[in-house]
């Protein structure tokens, strides 16, 4: 809940509580000891608050729609209901965004991102929040991007990290009918550890989505899948295009 010095100031704030409700109850000076048990209790309720995530998503959805069968062009929509949290939040990044092959063309709600930034191979993008636009009160955020030969092996990812306070997480992909799926998980890795979740629903062959509730902060939830190998015409075909 908090880091080890936050959770000492809470102890701290507790133990007042307690002494201020005894000093309240037990002696001549009931007045003093309720004002140092309001105080504290007003003090954990405001860590509370600055603890709390800078924004909160109702429901996000995230699709990857790959185009051919050889896996070479794929697109990403993200979509989310989000909420911010604090009325000074400025700008809102998404993050995590990573792929064996490149990744381009990066917009937020059709526009572009006011900021892009790639580190170890991870990329996060930015959008200046308009005050026209009132996150405070819930909005609509969608994310899209375009991957380049990210999705060539046989097996394949889409993996989303929960960096807010989520309440229900949607992952799906969209296969090329020219390439069936043979097999699909979904799992999630928190604390160095991997946790198998609910199978998949695959949908004729060539669609695959798993929903989860409430998924963990600072989790990572991937959407795996195997694919059968392209013949050796479509192969051939995909350095032509």
């Amino acid at each position: 809940m908090f880091n080890k010095p936050n959770q000492m100031i809470f102890y701290i704030n507790v133990l007042i509580i307690v002494f201020g409700a005894l000093v309240a109850l037990l002696t001549p000076f009931f007045v003093v000891g309720l004002i140092f048990a309001l105080c504290a209790a007003l003090l954990i309720f405001d860590q509370f608050r600055q603890n709390k995530s800078a924004f909160t998503i109702s429901d996000l959805k995230k699709i990857l729609t790959v185009h051919d069968d050889g896996g070479n062009k794929a697109t990403l929509t993200q979509t989310q209901k989000i909420t911010a949290c604090h009325v000074d939040n400025s700008e809102y990044w998404f993050q995590n965004i990573r792929a064996i092959g490149s990744i381009s063309n990066f917009r937020i709600n059709n526009g572009q991102p006011d900021n892009q930034q790639k580190e170890n191979g991870n990329y996060r993008v930015c959008m200046r929040i308009p005050p026209e636009l009132k996150l405070i009160n819930g909005s609509d955020l969608t994310l899209t991007c375009e991957y380049q030969d990210a999705f060539t092996q046989s097996e394949g990812t889409l993996s989303h990290v929960i960096n807010d306070d989520t309440q229900h997480l949607h992952m799906a992909v969209q296969l090329p009918e020219g390439r069936a799926v043979s097999t699909a998980r979904f799992f999630c890795k928190h604390d160095g550890k991997e946790e198998a979740l609910l199978p998949p629903v695959i949908t004729g062959q060539t669609k695959i989505a798993a929903d989860v509730k409430n998924p963990k902060l600072g989790a990572e939830y991937c959407l795996q899948w195997n694919w059968s190998e392209p013949d050796w015409l479509k192969k051939l075909g995909s350095f032509f295009k």
